[in-house]
């Protein structure tokens, strides 16, 4: 059978637009998939961030609850300083007078002088600054920190005037104190509220609240907010086509890359794993996981717009180069940042952050060079913990390795740049201090032992102490020589007493 010329080109034309159909499915289908990938592999990093963020938020005002129940069991301490407190007619409150004391400020309404169960509170809220303290210096997303008492009180950080803020009865009908009360919360379960405009002018928060008990007592609230443009910089870490945000239970708006907007509702289909890909009623699709059970999730809206844009961007025959190339730098910066971690892995105690015995001598081989080309001393520092033994034996090896982390990140913290710091093992630390005046190596060390106090044993609050041995590097002397030097005065203190440095 012959085919006629308009036939062949009808055939011809039906084949390539087949062709093209197929070709151009097949191509937005890959790319689909390779965005998709892309965006679950951002997804997961904002995650987890983000999941460990919020984490560490709660667990500041875990410490904040088991601080205050802690200090109000074991009542008020003989030799407490007595409660000054300062009427404001004007305001129709009191105030704590010990403003160079305490963190915060603590205002309050009632007759004066107050029940001897309420200064006991008063007493215990104050034992909050154990956690309060550390969290302002090093925790610029915390807006505020605050205990309100049912009793009429209300404990907030940092300080602030009674002028421009203070309490008042209306904060009993906070959306925490409502939902997470006596009445309304019977699981005692930490409660998530916001986002809000902060009356003391710092823009807009949430809130992580947890109610306060003594037994079957219950005394109030500690509560921490949050500002919500730290959560916004959380959901635009990485590149991804799309937007992330995080939503509450009610699907109201916390936070999303192109900033927060009040009021907003969304209703996106919800799942529990990060790669799950579920389509809304409008056609876009979705990713979801809870960062709180069943109380925060982070969603990623991909739209059709974008998808489409993408389908018509991969019709440009340059543009599977650029994918290419961009798939592969990907993947290097990727292999880069994998060997980096694998590198840091192998040098870091994952408990402490300080380095372990490989990466202090490899670390300290370098700063011995720079303070040979230098003509800088170098001083070892050998560190233990006191009865760290009776600490794992009194209250579980959990507690220790709470300590150990505490403690190392106060030493962290108390460390110059040039000081090289390594957990040796165990509970025994060591430093390598380059100092340009070798007397200065007593005041750095005693500096570490009193850095080592602010470490508290979070069941009881009891401090941690360290006891050390000092030694000068002799200019010619081995590494290992001068430390096992600084090890022997370590136990001399030990034998003399502990809490103390024995300088060779």
């Amino acid at each position: 059978m012959l085919i006629e010329p308009r036939q062949r080109v009808l055939l011809l034309v039906s084949v390539l637009a087949m062709f093209c159909i197929i070709t151009c499915t097949a191509t937005f289908a890959r790319h689909l998939w390779k965005l998709k990938a892309e965006v679950e592999t951002t997804f997961k990093s904002r995650h987890e961030l983000t999941r460990q963020f919020v984490a560490l938020q709660r667990d500041r005002v875990l410490v904040m609850h088991n601080l205050l129940v802690g200090r109000y069991e074991v009542g008020v301490e003989p030799g407490s300083r007595p409660l000054t407190l300062k009427q404001h007619p004007e305001l129709g409150v009191w105030e704590l007078q010990q403003h160079n004391a305490i963190a915060g400020s603590l205002t309050g309404m009632g007759e004066l002088p107050l029940p001897l169960q309420v200064e006991r509170e008063i007493h215990a809220a104050l034992a909050l600054d154990a956690q309060i303290t550390p969290a302002l210096e090093l925790a610029e997303e915390v807006a505020w920190l605050y205990y309100q008492s049912r009793h009429n009180f209300i404990y907030i950080a940092p300080k602030i005037s009674p002028a421009e803020f203070h309490f008042t009865p209306e904060l009993y009908n906070s959306g925490y104190w409502l939902e997470g009360g006596e009445q309304t919360n019977p699981s005692r379960r930490l409660v998530l509220k916001g986002p809000y405009k902060d009356m003391a002018g710092k823009g807009w928060v949430i809130t992580f609240a947890r109610p306060v008990y003594s037994g079957d007592e219950f005394l109030g609230m500690v509560a921490l907010d949050l500002s919500v443009n730290t959560l916004e910089h959380l959901t635009n870490v990485g590149t991804a086509t799309g937007e992330s945000m995080l939503i509450s239970e009610n699907d109201r708006l916390i936070a999303r890359q192109s900033g927060f907007a009040p009021g907003v509702l969304l209703h996106p289909p919800l799942s529990t794993s990060l790669t799950e890909w579920d389509k809304g009623k409008d056609g876009d699709l979705w990713l979801s996981s809870w960062v709180i059970d069943d109380e925060l999730w982070l969603v990623h809206r991909l739209t059709r717009a974008q998808l489409w844009r993408a389908a018509a961007r991969d019709s440009v025959g340059v543009w599977f180069v650029v994918v290419l190339i961009t798939i592969l730098a990907i993947m290097s910066l990727r292999l880069q940042r994998t060997l980096a971690e694998v590198t840091r892995l192998t040098r870091v105690d994952p408990l402490t952050q300080a380095f372990n015995r490989r990466g202090f001598f490899e670390s300290a081989e370098v700063a011995m060079a720079v303070a040979k080309r230098q003509q800088l001393s170098l001083a070892v520092l050998m560190m233990d913990i006191d009865h760290f033994k009776k600490i794992n034996d009194t209250y579980g090896h959990a507690v220790g390795d709470a300590v150990l982390k505490q403690l190392g990140a106060n030493l962290l913290n108390a460390c110059r740049p040039s000081d090289v710091f390594c957990r040796w093992g165990g509970e025994e630390f060591i430093m390598l201090i380059a100092l340009d005046k070798v007397e200065n190596a007593r005041d750095v060390a005693e500096r570490m032992r009193s850095a080592a106090q602010r470490t508290r044993i979070i069941t009881d609050n009891s401090p941690i102490t360290l006891s050390g041995g000092l030694v000068i590097l002799g200019s010619d002397e081995p590494l290992e020589e001068a430390i096992n030097r600084a090890d022997a005065l370590l136990y001399q203190s030990k034998q003399e007493g502990r809490n103390r440095i024995t300088y060779g």
